[in-house]
Formats: C-alpha cells, sequence, structure tokens
C-alpha cells in the first residue's frame, strides 16, 4: 500500500492531513499542507480521498464551529474589563490517543488537534475582540471542553501594593483570625473598598509581616499586597481607592497604591527588615531608672534566643529563633511611666523580650532586672527598609 492510499484510509479531511505532518515547512497552515499533499497525490497517480471536515474521523468538523465557541466566550466576558486573553482546548483522550496512532505511522511529524484548536480559536477570537493573545500572564484564561461542549474561565487576580499605618488598637491585620468575624481587620477595611470599586468575589491581604492585634503600626507603615479576585474592573482608579480608605476613619489609612505582581508580593514577605518599637512598661514594684537604663545598654547588638511564645504556641511550630536586638533605650518618667525604644531584628517578639516569658526568651528584661515587668503597650514606629 503506498503512502498516499494509506492516508486516505484514515479518512481524514484536508486539515486534519495537513497536521500530520505540522511539523515540516514553516509559514503553513495545516490546511494548506493538507491542499499541497492531496496535489502531489494527484501528480503521482495516487489521488487522497479527503472527507468534508463534518466527516473527518478525527476533528468531526469542529473548526467550523470556532465562530459559535468565539461568540460564546465574548458574551460571557461581555462584563469584563480585560486586555489579554489565553484560550486553551482539551478533546476526548481516545481521539487524542487514535490521532497520536495515525501521526506515528507517517514519522510523528504532526501536533495534536487541541494545539491547533486553540490556535485558530485564540486568532480568531484576537480578531474578533482586538484583545491580545498573551501566554505569560493573561488577565483571562479560556478553557474549551470540546467533549462537553463546555467553557471555563481563570480571571487574573488584580493586585494592587501600598502601604498602611494602624492608629487604633483592637484590630486585626487579617480576617482568619478567630475573633475578627466580630471586628474590623486591616484586610477587610482595605479589602472591601476594593471589591467596591474593581467588582470582584473575594479579597486577601498579604503583608510584610504583621502586628499583634493590640499593637499599633505607625510611621512610616507597613508594605502590603491586597489580592482582589474575579475583578471586573481591572483599570481601579488608585487616587479613589485611597481617598474611600481613609475617608472611613476606621483606624487604617493606606498610601503609596499602585499595581503589584506575585513576584511582589514573595518579595515582600521574604524581606526581613529592622523594625523600631515604642513599648510602655508596667510592673508591679517601681523600677529604678538608672538600673534599667544600664541593664538596656547591655542588649545592644546582642542576640536573644526566643522560643515560640505561650501565646501563639497553639498557631506556630515550637522552636527556637535567635535575633538580634540592635539597640535598646529608655526614657524615665518620674511617675513611673518609662518607655523604651527598641530596635530589633525582623520576627523579634517584643513583649516576650520584655517579660521573659516563663524563661523561654532568654536574656530578657525581667530576668536581668530580677522582677515582673511586662509590656503596657507597643507601637511599630520604623520599618527599615
Amino acid at each position: 500500500m503506498g503512502l498516499f492510499t494509506e492516508l486516505s484510509s484514515e479518512n481524514l479531511c484536508v486539515r486534519c492531513t495537513g497536521r500530520v505532518f505540522a511539523n515540516v515547512g514553516h509559514s503553513l497552515t495545516n490546511t494548506e499542507r493538507g491542499n499541497r499533499i492531496f496535489f502531489t497525490s494527484k501528480c503521482f497517480g495516487e489521488e487522497i480521498l479527503l472527507k468534508e471536515e463534518k466527516e473527518c474521523s478525527l476533528c468531526s468538523g469542529i473548526f467550523l464551529e470556532i465562530p459559535k465557541y468565539a461568540g460564546e466566550i465574548r458574551k460571557r466576558l461581555a462584563d469584563y474589563e480585560y486586555s489579554t486573553v489565553l484560550i486553551g482546548s482539551s478533546f476526548p483522550k481516545d481521539l487524542l490517543k487514535r490521532e497520536e496512532e495515525i501521526q506515528s505511522k507517517f514519522g510523528g511529524l504532526g501536533e495534536p488537534v487541541k494545539k491547533e484548536f486553540s490556535r485558530e480559536l485564540g486568532k480568531f477570537y484576537s480578531e474578533l475582540t482586538g484583545k491580545d493573545f498573551d501566554r505569560e500572564d493573561p488577565d483571562i484564561m479560556v478553557k474549551v471542553n470540546v467533549e462537553y461542549m463546555s467553557i471555563d474561565f481563570q480571571i487574573k487576580s488584580l493586585l494592587i501594593y501600598g502601604v498602611y499605618n494602624k492608629t487604633i488598637r483592637g484590630i486585626p491585620q487579617t480576617r482568619w483570625i478567630k475573633y475578627s468575624e466580630k471586628t474590623d481587620t486591616v484586610e477587610s477595611i482595605i479589602g472591601e473598598q476594593l471589591m467596591a470599586l474593581g467588582k470582584g468575589t473575594d479579597f486577601a491581604l498579604h503583608g510584610a509581616g504583621r502586628e499583634d492585634v493590640d499593637v499599633r503600626m505607625l510611621g512610616n507603615g507597613r508594605e502590603f499586597v491586597i489580592e482582589l479576585t474575579q475583578p471586573k474592573i481591572r483599570s481601579v482608579n488608585l487616587m479613589k481607592l485611597e481617598e474611600n480608605i481613609n475617608n472611613l476613619n476606621r483606624g487604617v489609612s493606606v498610601s503609596s497604591l499602585r499595581q503589584s505582581s506575585r513576584e511582589e508580593i514573595k518579595k515582600i514577605k521574604d524581606e526581613k527588615h529592622y523594625k523600631t518599637y515604642v513599648a510602655r512598661l508596667q510592673s508591679g514594684e517601681p523600677l529604678q531608672c538608672e538600673k534599667l537604663r544600664e541593664i538596656c545598654r547591655e542588649f545592644n547588638g546582642k542576640v536573644i534566643y526566643q522560643r515560640t511564645p505561650l501565646r501563639v504556641s497553639s498557631s506556630r511550630s515550637d522552636r527556637i529563633r535567635e535575633r538580634r536586638i540592635a539597640e535598646m533605650t529608655v526614657e524615665c518618667s518620674p511617675d513611673g511611666d518609662h518607655i523604651l525604644t527598641i530596635e530589633a531584628e525582623a520576627g523579634t517578639y517584643i513583649k516576650e523580650l520584655v517579660s521573659g516569658d516563663d524563661g523561654r526568651t532568654k536574656p530578657s528584661l525581667a530576668e536581668r532586672l530580677g522582677m515582673d515587668v511586662k509590656v503596657r503597650e507597643l507601637d511599630v514606629v520604623m520599618i527599615k527598609r
């Protein structure tokens, strides 16, 4: 049996015949390849019998449905603002297996039908809508299931970078904290305003570390990226967003808003900046100011060892961390309202640095003073970056 006769026996259309040799030659469509094969077969007196597309044993005329699929995609995305798109497809496994077997008979020089279908549908959709094709990071990914005639979408999240300050105590950073359903969080204050403007379905805050619920975030603020899932509007007015959040007067303000990326989320989460804290002390008996100053000087440049504090041991792994204290100073007051200023490595548990946490932090201010000392109020006043 000759090559052309064997091709004829597969009952393929001109496009699927050309796709058997898709990796041969350049700047040709598979339909053009199929027509050249047909012409060559006639020249050698062994004319290939090609099927109409709807009668093709492989594609069954699915490429004739491209305008219908493109129209349906456009209709279902009508409410979404987007500039770039990537379209993929899935075909029945048994069909793909059969196609692979056919192509292997003729040297394995072809490409899968789903690759051509995705490409041709993508080209048609771009011409229809003016949306750009983007393989790396599209605003919307479309998946067409040919077997079940279904279309699924994956909408890229909208990511906004910013810096927040928290001027009221008692506000958790994120909503997952067990009691945050009944109160504001930094995440909800920012996220609800973004969701209103971007018309998304949910939001999540990615912070460069976190402060405790009872700690204020003052000074130059904490970096964050707020993620809005499935946004219908991508060109959110960030000046308006900042204004809306800050005008709430609910203890959280933001600045420096701009578009962000997944790479930046990783970057800010991995950064380990030194932080400056201000802590007001409380103790059961009066503190001697000179002794307090002397002990504070001992901590300058010192490495301390902190086992996971008891107050967070239920949610964090139990391990011992080394943290460096860059500087510790104290402002004494005749009324006993002594204020510590501490510059420490990221991840230092400041409350435990003061109290000792029943010996889980060594050395501690309480241990060196030989008396119970705790933090009454704590603020973050500077993050070095």
